[in-house]
């Protein structure tokens, strides 16, 4: 007797589903180097980017006016440049402990925002509803963050009074940690 068209279908359904079932257990299970490479957290030191460490800084950017400035402006004086974006959380909730940790060196460490955002009317909204007020920058196609090695957001690249890049940093720093790392590149 011959299966009915509607039994195959049925039978085809059922192996295939026996055969993905099967696949989903042995990567499940704790038994291959697959499922022990993914049990254990990744520490954050080990995905800070250190490409740009001991870089110089004269790279160009635009500021939300619609100008050019350049990083190495700002030698002589200790630089921080916060990579930010309105889809970013983490970077939303970092902005104003920036802006504080800003306003507490009173002039003493320049501070640089730059949006990634695509559109300017995102980056002016996150920074007219975070009220930071030290100086900004747009990069719309990442160019400026890539050449300071950014690969997560938020990212944070801390200079020395030189123009020598100390620091980045990929993640959400509170005032504390902020100024910690503000410290370090000072001395």
């Amino acid at each position: 007797m011959s299966d009915s068209p509607t039994v195959r279908p049925i039978r085809r359904h059922v192996i295939l589903g026996v055969v993905g079932l099967t696949a989903l257990l042995g990567a499940c299970s704790g038994d291959n180097d697959v499922a022990r490479l993914t049990n254990d957290p990744i520490p954050l030191e080990d995905l800070q980017n250190d490409d740009a460490i001991g870089s110089d800084v004269d790279i160009d950017f635009t500021t939300f006016d619609g100008s050019t400035s350049n990083f190495a402006a700002y030698a002589g004086t200790p630089l921080v440049v916060n990579f930010f974006s309105r889809a970013c959380a983490p970077c939303v909730t970092e902005m104003p402990e920036f802006e504080a940790v800003f306003q507490a060196f009173d002039g003493d460490v320049a501070f640089v925002g730059i949006s990634t955002d695509a559109r300017f009317d995102d980056a002016e909204l996150i920074v007219e509803q975070t009220g930071v007020n030290y100086d900004l920058g747009w990069d719309p196609n990442a160019d400026v963050f890539e050449r300071f090695g950014g690969f997560a957001m938020p990212t944070t690249v801390f200079v020395d009074a030189a123009g020598v890049v100390r620091e980045t940093w990929s993640g959400v720093l509170t005032a504390t940690k902020l100024t910690a790392k503000i410290e370090d590149i000072a001395r």
